[in-house]
């Protein structure tokens, strides 16, 4: 059985980017088609068996892709429902349990992607809480992945996105 390395995919990940900065507990990597992808792993946990990413295109109308990555070498995680938790409290508005894929391979990764636009409440805790939590009905928890430094990674994202940019002066 083949597995992957959480820091390996991470670095995968980041890897064809042209610029790469890390804020804590995160790290990003804009490309040249103005496309950001933000990375978190659990805090100070280097058996991490999970991340978090987000995808950000530079259209302004474009979702925000927000995406739980975890390794589940027992098979066990597939197919369970999940809520979403910020700081250990469910996320209002957050519509039904998340579901994790199957993997592609045996002991591989199991992936849910959320859409959400920059002022849903899922954008909002990923700027305001410490960690998000993936919680089971039985209370245990396929991931936790540390906030810290997401916030500074949102508003670089921002930055290179050209979204902090004013309004353009009208033309006379």
């Amino acid at each position: 059985m083949r597995r992957l390395s959480i820091a390996f995919v991470m670095t995968a990940l980041l890897a064809a980017s042209a610029t790469a900065e890390t804020f804590k507990d995160w790290q990003v990597s804009c490309d040249m088609s103005h496309q950001c992808r933000a990375v978190g792993l659990a805090a100070r946990d280097p058996d991490a068996k999970g991340y978090l990413s987000i995808h950000r295109r530079p259209d302004i109308s474009a979702p925000v892709e927000v995406r739980f990555s975890v390794a589940d070498p027992n098979g066990t995680l597939a197919g369970r429902p999940y809520v979403l938790l910020a700081d250990g409290k469910p996320i209002d508005h957050l519509l039904g349990p998340i579901t994790l894929s199957d993997p592609e391979e045996e002991g591989g990764l199991v992936e849910a992607t959320l859409a959400a636009d920059a002022t849903s409440p899922l954008s909002e805790a990923l700027r305001r809480y410490h960690s998000l939590q993936l919680q089971a009905a039985d209370g245990s928890l396929a991931v936790n992945v540390s906030l810290t430094g997401a916030a500074a990674a949102w508003l670089y994202m921002d930055d290179r996105l050209g979204k902090n940019t004013p309004p353009a002066e009208p033309a006379t």
